[in-house]
C-alpha cells in the first residue's frame, strides 16, 4: 500500500479548488479555493508543506472527443510550473463534468442553494469529487492486478 497525501486540483483561469487525501490515499477532503493569480504557486507551497503532501493530480478538461483543446493546454502550461515549483510528480486526471457532479454532491447532501451557488464552494468541491475518483481508480487497479 502507498501512503502520502495527494494534493488534488480542479484548475480554473479565476479560481483553483484544491483538495487533499488522507495519509492512506483512500479519502479526499476539499481544503480551499485560491485565486489564480501571481502568489498561487506560493500558495499552493503552503498548502503542499502544511499538509505534507507527497504527489499532485490535476484535472485535465478533456474535449468531448477525448481531445485537448484550449484549456487542456493551459492547463499542461500550469502543470510545467507547478512541476517546476514543487518538485513533486504531478498525474493529470479527466476532469469533465467534476462542477456538475460537485453540485450533484451538494444537492444530495441537503445543501441550500444560496450555498451551492457560490463559486468557491463548488470548486473545492469539484476537487474534492475528481481527487476522490482518481484514489477510488488507483485502488480499483491495485486491487484487479
Amino acid at each position: 500500500m502507498t501512503y502520502g497525501r495527494i494534493l488534488g486540483i480542479d484548475y480554473g483561469t479565476k479560481r483553483i479548488g484544491v483538495a487533499v487525501s488522507d495519509p492512506t490515499q483512500l479519502i479526499a477532503r476539499g481544503v480551499a479555493t485560491l485565486p489564480n493569480d501571481r502568489r498561487i504557486m506560493e500558495r499552493l507551497a503552503e498548502i503542499i508543506a502544511k499538509e505534507e503532501v507527497t504527489a499532485i493530480v490535476v484535472g485535465m478538461p478533456y474535449s468531448g472527443d477525448g481531445g485537448k483543446g484550449q484549456k487542456a493546454r493551459e492547463v499542461e502550461a500550469f502543470i510545467g510550473r507547478l512541476r517546476n515549483s514543487t518538485g513533486l510528480d504531478v498525474a493529470t486526471w479527466d476532469e469533465s463534468y467534476s462542477s456538475v457532479r460537485a453540485h450533484r454532491v451538494l444537492i444530495d447532501i441537503g445543501m441550500k442553494k444560496k450555498k451551492r451557488q457560490e463559486k468557491a464552494r463548488v470548486d473545492t468541491m469539484a476537487a474534492r469529487v475528481m481527487l476522490q475518483e482518481y484514489l477510488d481508480h488507483r485502488k480499483e487497479s491495485a486491487n484487479i492486478g
